[in-house]
């Protein structure tokens, strides 16, 4: 057996820490719209605005979005921007126990909210959808029922058939969601994290540190590894009521993908869909596997559809070099084909 060795401790690995600047969120936004823990962003243009429609990105209510704006050399906002879209982004904020009664249906609500506000901003009668993770199946769930509003839909790395056999999902259909909620009024973002890391912790938290003592001597790679750690524990804890309502509508009982989830007064039937569909999956997805990703494909009723894939994980898809190199500029020219110009 051979022994590794590194060419610093750990403790040389702090000093040098201590000493960078470790930003995120680099593009400048303004805050068009905000009530309670929601705020509708609105970025600020960095080329001449080329297309009439514009861009509304929905995360999800899990982790924070700027996630999609961490770095300027891996931002999928700035691609938007430089390609002429005019881009808003939807916040939801740090929920706190005085927030435990918002539910499912409130941040369809806020979505509602988003979408009208910015079509009242722009003059226009239709938005572009960005959904990723969850904040892919509210938008999923939202043009279903609000069709003529969503002019492009794009579903990056969102759960749609909640009933998977990957480890997050088992998980999630094994918890009683009423004993966390009433003990907290919440989700705390340490449970969730939890969660998350234990599904691979060998890679996910040893191997992930170990690794960081070989980028001492690279300021540019350590700050990278930096931002996405974090990206990783930035972690609003998750309503009560909504945590209940996720836990069991979606994993336990699959009700979205058997249009049984109702939200904005009607259930979603994910067949009313006709708008242009691209999935954004991520092959090596350990929190949403592709299937659950491409299951919206079998229901809408889109003649437009496709399925842009990349071999990266669930944020890999988002923040890797390769993915900005290779696929957001992909995705751009979809979405450029699809849009109307000024």
């Amino acid at each position: 057996m051979t022994t590794k060795t590194y060419s610093a401790t750990f403790t040389e690995v702090l000093a040098k820490i201590a000493k960078l600047n470790i930003d995120v969120w680099p593009s400048k936004h303004d805050i068009v719209d905000e009530e309670g823990i929601f705020r509708l962003l609105h970025y600020q243009p960095v080329a001449e605005e080329r297309y009439r429609t514009p861009l509304l990105i929905v995360y999800a209510f899990i982790n924070r979005p700027y996630v999609l704006d961490l770095h300027a050399e891996v931002s999928v906002v700035q691609k938007y921007l430089k390609a002429g879209f005019d881009v808003y982004m939807i916040d939801w904020g740090y929920p706190t126990s005085a927030d435990q009664f918002i539910t499912l249906g409130d941040y369809m609500d806020y979505v509602d909210r988003s979408v009208r506000r910015v079509k009242r901003i722009k003059g226009v009668d239709q938005v572009n959808l960005h959904g990723y993770c969850l904040g892919g199946t509210l938008s999923a769930a939202y043009t279903a029922l609000r069709q003529a509003n969503v002019k492009n839909l794009m579903l990056q790395a969102a759960p749609i058939d909640f009933h998977t056999n990957n480890l997050i999902a088992v998980w999630a259909r094994s918890l009683d969601p009423d004993k966390v909620a009433d003990a907290y009024h919440m989700a705390p973002g340490s449970l969730l994290n939890m969660g998350f890391l234990m599904v691979d912790p060998v890679n996910l938290v040893a191997g992930k540190y170990e690794g960081l003592l070989d980028l001492v001597d690279s300021s540019k790679q350590m700050a990278s590894f930096l931002r996405m750690d974090r990206f990783i524990f930035d972690s609003p804890a998750i309503p009560g009521d909504t945590y209940r309502e996720y836990i069991r509508q979606w994993y336990h009982e699959n009700r979205l993908i058997r249009g049984e989830f109702q939200a904005l007064g009607e259930k979603v039937d994910l067949s009313k869909i006709t708008s242009p569909v691209l999935v954004l999956a991520a092959q090596f997805d350990h929190i949403v596997p592709p299937e659950s990703q491409k299951a919206i494909l079998r229901f809408v009723k889109s003649q437009d559809k496709d399925v842009f894939e990349m071999d990266k994980g669930h944020i890999g898809i988002t923040t890797s070099r390769d993915s900005h190199r290779e696929f957001w500029p992909r995705v751009v020219r979809w979405l450029e084909e699809r849009s109307d110009l000024k």
